[in-house]
């Protein structure tokens, strides 16, 4: 079977035409400097349809994620939407601000869903976010900024995190948030949301995409393993110095390190986000 091909520096990605014929449609943006979206709508739906946004990690291969999410998005009635940031407007999308041009791939990503939430009839308003890895660390730091855009977060196995506290600048904390943002961030508003987090029983490793200065290994651990215990550790504190009271489960998955496609297929990752995502609709 031939392949349509979307080339997209730096994500080259194929989709077969049935995909396709099936409610998945590449969304370039209107401005040239916007951000394209891969999105996937379940067939027979004539109303706006809840959103899952799936963000791919460091090596921008998001076909990972469309393979296990779209066959359960189908099912349960989801939209999905992907984006591809690229490296060169948003080369630290994971911490929302590019360093030199000062592009927010937070709100690139909230103009493009905007923008296709009427052509495309979904509701963007609300968006179920999931992130593996790199997509972790924005899916989380997003939802610092957005509360009020954000039905539920579900975060796998980031590399590492922004602590809900003011003793460290962002992105490590919230210290500096406001002027770095040029927003201000309710953390109340945060630790109230739906939140879970996913992490390989296996994902000990410190490999060369993990952050390893001794402040931040002190302050986080030694490895996403112990990151993702920390951290959700972390906002259960702040939740209660605020009088909020958030389970923020984590689930370590069996038998699996880092590898997002081994954690699908051997751990059915993908099917426990969109329970928790189905939960929360």
């Amino acid at each position: 079977m031939s392949a349509i091909a979307f080339a997209l520096p730096p994500v080259t990605m194929q989709v077969s035409p049935a995909q396709t014929d099936h409610g998945l449609h590449l969304v370039e943006p209107a401005q040239a400097d916007g951000l394209p979206l891969l999105l996937f709508k379940p067939g027979g739906s004539t109303q706006a349809v809840p959103l899952a946004v799936c963000v791919h990690g460091y090596t921008r291969q998001p076909l990972d994620q469309l393979r296990a999410f779209a066959p359960l998005a189908e099912r349960l009635g989801f939209a999905l939407a992907l984006p591809l940031f690229d490296d060169r407007r948003h080369r630290r999308y994971q911490q929302l601000l590019h360093p030199r041009l000062r592009t927010r791939s937070d709100l690139a990503l909230l103009q493009a869903l905007d923008a296709a939430a009427g052509r495309h009839g979904i509701d963007a308003k609300r968006l179920f976010l999931f992130g593996y890895s790199g997509g972790a660390q924005f899916v989380h730091r997003f939802a610092m900024c957005h509360p009020q855009r954000t039905a539920a977060l579900a975060v796998g196995a980031a590399g590492w995190y922004t602590w809900p506290d003011m003793h460290h600048d962002w992105p490590l904390g919230l210290a500096n948030a406001h002027d770095r943002l040029e927003q201000p961030i309710c953390l109340r508003r945060f630790v109230q949301l739906p939140m879970a987090v996913w992490v390989g029983e296996r994902d000990t490793a410190a490999d060369e995409h993990l952050r390893d200065e001794a402040q931040l290994a002190a302050m986080q651990g030694a490895h996403r393993l112990d990151r993702a215990h920390n951290w959700a550790q972390a906002v259960r504190d702040a939740g209660r110095a605020c009088g909020v009271s958030n389970d923020v489960p984590v689930t370590v998955l069996a038998r699996v390190g880092h590898d997002f496609a081994s954690c699908h297929r051997k751990a059915g990752l993908a099917g426990q986000v969109m329970d928790f995502f189905d939960r929360h609709r």
